[in-house]
């Protein structure tokens, strides 16, 4: 299995820009982790592997990888 890159600040950005027809300013940012900070785990750049928009509950998760 390739490697897959790891998102950036700008890679953020651009999918922010991508999705803002679908998300609005309000929508609230949910990470999938625990609370305790135990483990850090990288996010992907691709947003297959990482991004879940909930326009029920105006909300973008984010799945941290765990490779």
């Amino acid at each position: 299995m390739a490697k897959q890159a790891i998102m950036t600040i700008s890679a953020l950005k651009k999918l922010l820009i991508d999705f803002k027809d679908e998300i609005t300013d309000d929508f609230q940012i949910w990470l999938s982790s625990d609370e305790e900070g135990n483990e850090y785990l990288p996010m992907l750049e691709n947003p297959e592997s990482c991004l879940a928009i909930d326009k029920d509950e105006k909300r973008i998760v984010f799945y941290p990888s765990y490779r």
